[in-house]
């Protein structure tokens, strides 16, 4: 095969890859929360109230994250020790196991075989880091890096909306009798098998193997050790710490907002989150290439956290669908616009020989803030349905204001 078509079809599988890997996350987005929280499943007994339910939601939610922040530094070293492709081959196998066995426990009425299934899920989808090193492995030019990411942040959006859809309408029995919570899980694996196809033969390797490099199940601690005392680029990787947890509450816990609100069914909840998705897309796509034609993109990125700040504390609050709908949206496209900005300034704060390295810094510090986010929006939900967006608002708007005061 030519080497251009060979490494055209490289970055295409690797598209695939991370568009799968998303879609696989947001496709149990409106699947958790109905049935956490609906009293008439059988997870819990009746008795147990609303408020303790959104904990254990929370802490369910932490254990994706919490998994991907051991596995993706783990994940990044075997993709340097071993090749970008062994990595990826083997996560897509075993994240398909674990949406296999969170599948199971979802018709079991399992709640530990749910947390292993998705622990076992987030270890290995700790290949997003390995897709970002290679897109940057695969971006000759600054200019190219920066639109790839986009494209990245696009796909994201993408994935998110179609995820959310399928997630929804899916397990949702009205519309089907065989439909169920369990149905798109068992959509995700189907996807998982073809994602391997693409990756086993058609992705050729982007890198120079190190055999050298040695595993530690520690690193994730260690990235964010490193990140911390990284001189250049410490300080947006705690900007973007903050603007990921603030992002995470938005959308983890705007479903448990529309249950509590307006009684939002799996399906209906679907919608609004491929709403959302539609809006992530033209943020990172349009509005963002609209934009960087008149402003640079430090400038952007700041207004962008500040109104994002204000947004997000304000979701929680109208009493009409209507309303939480069109701030949801506004504030899904400013974060869409943010999130490529964020990446592409730690990039290029870095050496082509340690882009891994950084990815995974960065893929430790967005996990952490996930985790994090998940149980503090679990707890807070005790206090008011409004509180984690007010919280969320608070990381981010501290996000903007460390930003103004560093020049980047």
């Amino acid at each position: 095969m030519h080497i251009e078509s060979r490494r055209k079809l490289s970055f295409f599988s690797i598209l695939l890859t991370y568009f799968v890997d998303n879609l696989g996350w947001s496709i149990v987005f409106p699947i958790f929360a109905p049935l956490f929280l609906n009293p008439d499943n059988s997870l819990f007994i009746k008795e147990i109230s609303f408020s303790t339910r959104t904990t254990f939601l929370g802490l369910f939610l932490a254990v994706f994250p919490l998994a991907q922040f051991f596995g993706a530094p783990i994940m990044g070293e075997m993709a340097d020790r071993s090749g970008r492709k062994n990595a990826l081959v083997l996560s897509i196998i075993l994240t398909l196991m674990g949406y296999l066995v969170t599948a199971f426990s979802i018709q079991n009425n399992s709640l530990l075989w749910m947390f292993f299934g998705r622990f076992i899920s987030g270890v290995f989808s700790g290949n997003v880091s390995i897709c970002l090193a290679v897109v940057s492995d695969l971006s000759p030019t600054e200019k190219i890096k920066v639109k790839n990411f986009g494209l990245l942040s696009i796909l994201t959006g993408f994935s998110f909306m179609l995820g959310t859809y399928i997630g929804g309408k899916f397990s949702d029995q009205n519309i089907l009798s065989f439909f169920n919570p369990a149905f798109p899980l068992w959509i995700a694996s189907f996807l998982s098998v073809i994602n391997f196809v693409f990756i086993y033969f058609g992705f050729k390797e982007t890198y120079e193997i190190h055999k050298r490099v040695k595993y530690s199940f520690t690193e994730g601690f260690n990235n964010i050790y490193q990140a911390l005392k990284t001189k250049n680029i410490k300080t947006i990787y705690v900007i973007y710490f903050l603007f990921i947890f603030g992002w995470t509450i938005l959308f983890q816990f705007s479903p448990v907002l529309v249950i509590n609100k307006f009684g939002f069914t799996s399906s209906q909840i679907g919608d609004v989150a491929a709403f959302m998705g539609i809006c992530w897309a033209i943020g990172a796509g349009p509005i963002n290439k609209l934009l960087s034609k008149s402003f640079s993109a430090n400038k952007i990125l700041s207004v962008a956290l500040v109104v994002f700040a204000v947004l997000c504390s304000l979701v929680g609050f109208p009493n009409k669908i209507a309303y939480v709908i069109s701030i949801l949206g506004f504030c899904i496209l400013i974060g869409g616009l943010g999130w490529p900005l964020c990446n592409a300034i730690i990039s290029n704060k870095a050496t082509q020989n340690i882009q891994g390295k950084i990815m995974g810094m960065s893929q430790s510090m967005q996990s952490l803030a996930m985790v994090v986010s998940s149980i503090v929006g679990g707890f807070a939900d005790h206090i008011s349905v409004y509180f984690p967006f007010l919280i969320a608002g608070f990381a981010t708007f501290m996000a903007a204001l460390m930003y103004f005061k560093v020049k980047f």
